[in-house]
C-alpha cells in the first residue's frame, strides 16, 4: 500500500471514530457573555429562586430543525420563560459537527404556591 493511500485510510478511520462519538441532538453549553450580562442585569432585584441564568444550545442547521432547538431550550429552562439573546458559531464551546449556538436568558418558573382570593377558605 502506498503512503498516500495509507494516510488516507488512517484519516478516514480517525474521522469515523471522531464522528461516531458525536451526538446530533442539540445540547447545552454555557451562554454567551452578552446573555450572562443580560441575566445578571435583569435579575438584580429578584429573589434568589427567580434569578435568571444564561444558557446556550448548540445545534447544526444541517441536522436540527428550529423547533427541535427551541424544544431543547424549553426543556433546559424547565418550562420557565425564555428570552433569545443572540446567536454565534465556532469558538463558542460547541462541537465541530454542531458549531452554531443560540444564547438565551432563562427565567425559572415561580414554583411557590400563592393563595389568591378564590383559593382562600370561606368562613
Amino acid at each position: 500500500m502506498s503512503l498516500p493511500r495509507h494516510l488516507g485510510l488512517v484519516l478516514a478511520l480517525c474521522s469515523a471514530a471522531a464522528l461516531a462519538g458525536c451526538s446530533m441532538a442539540p445540547f447545552r453549553v454555557d451562554g454567551s457573555d452578552a446573555a450572562a450580562e443580560a441575566a445578571k442585569a435583569q435579575g438584580r432585584d429578584l429573589l434568589p429562586r427567580l434569578q435568571p441564568r444564561a444558557i446556550g444550545v448548540c445545534y447544526s442547521p444541517a441536522f436540527n430543525e428550529p423547533a427541535e432547538v427551541e424544544a431543547e431550550a424549553v426543556y433546559l429552562c424547565e418550562g420557565g420563560r425564555l428570552e433569545r439573546q443572540d446567536e454565534d458559531f465556532f469558538w463558542n464551546g460547541c462541537s465541530l459537527t454542531q458549531p452554531n449556538r443560540i444564547n438565551y436568558v432563562c427565567f425559572p418558573p415561580d414554583k411557590a404556591k400563592r393563595l389568591s382570593t378564590s383559593d382562600s377558605p370561606k368562613p
